[in-house]
Formats: C-alpha cells, sequence, structure tokens
C-alpha cells in the first residue's frame, strides 16, 4: 500500500512586485546646476529665504506628494502657475491635466488616513498605492495615443 503525500500548501503573493515601487515609477535624485537670477537672489536675501527652499516647496506641492505639508491652497496656486506657462497643453487640455492633478490630490486624501493602520494593513496599501501609481502614470501616458514608449520616462 503507497502512503499519500501530503500537500503543502504555499501561498503566492502575485502583488509581491509592487511591495517596493518599481525604479521606473520611484522619486529619482539629480544634480542640476541651475542659474539663479540676481532678482531672485535679492528679494531671498530681502526676505531671508533660500532658493533651495522654494525650489524644494513648489516640486513637492505641484505633484501632491504626502512628502512636506501644504495646504489646498498652495496646491492650487502651484498647480494653477504650471497650467498658465502652458505646460503639458500641447497634449493635453487644462481640464485633462486639472484632472490629473486631482487624482493625485485624491490619493494625498488617502494616504492621510493611513495612520492607525496596522503593520499588514500598511503593507496592502504600499502595494495598492504602488500599483496604482504605475496604472495612473501609464493610462495617462497613453490617453493621447503617444509615439514614445513608456521607457520614457527615465529621461524625466
Amino acid at each position: 500500500m503507497m502512503k499519500k503525500k501530503k500537500r503543502k500548501t504555499v501561498l503566492v503573493d502575485r502583488y509581491e512586485r509592487y511591495e517596493d515601487i518599481g525604479e521606473m515609477f520611484s522619486t529619482s535624485c539629480r544634480n542640476m546646476e541651475l542659474s539663479v537670477p540676481s532678482n531672485l537672489r535679492m528679494i531671498c536675501a530681502i526676505l531671508d529665504v533660500n532658493v533651495e527652499t522654494i525650489l524644494y516647496d513648489y516640486k513637492w506641492i505641484v505633484c501632491c506628494t504626502f512628502t512636506g505639508e501644504a495646504t489646498r491652497k498652495q496646491r492650487r496656486a502651484a498647480q494653477a502657475f504650471f497650467i498658465a506657462r502652458g505646460y503639458g497643453q500641447k497634449s493635453y487640455s487644462k481640464k485633462q491635466i486639472k484632472q490629473m492633478f486631482g487624482e493625485l490630490e485624491n490619493e494625498l486624501k488617502i494616504f492621510k488616513t493611513t495612520d492607525k493602520m496596522s503593520d499588514e494593513e500598511l503593507g496592502l496599501f504600499w502595494k495598492n498605492n504602488h500599483m496604482y501609481g504605475e496604472y495612473w502614470f501609464k493610462r495617462w501616458f497613453n490617453v493621447n495615443t503617444r509615439k514614445d514608449d513608456i521607457g520614457v520616462l527615465q529621461k524625466y
């Protein structure tokens, strides 16, 4: 008589790859050399604020990230500047760009609900957040049937 082998159950997390955000979709560090106009230097000296602080604040505020704190009014002003400069409007309408910013802002609201989550819940939250970030980028990137491959993200 043959003994039946007991089957071992192996749990597979099909979303494991979203544990950490993919390098292509994560924050990247850049070293830049910037020309700082004299008028900006002077006003910064008068007001006792560093140019780096202004740039740091703007970049985090405009993208509605959870790093740094900004009021809704500050986010709206940063986004209005972005739109008023015409950035992205050769491919997207102002309405679409406002929708993009709105979606990022909604993601920020969801993040603010995580403070009482358990470690397991936080792990699930971050996987979902990373999956959504990748989905969000690809969806908007392909809205207007761009000719580029999404790998172009590496250049930005």
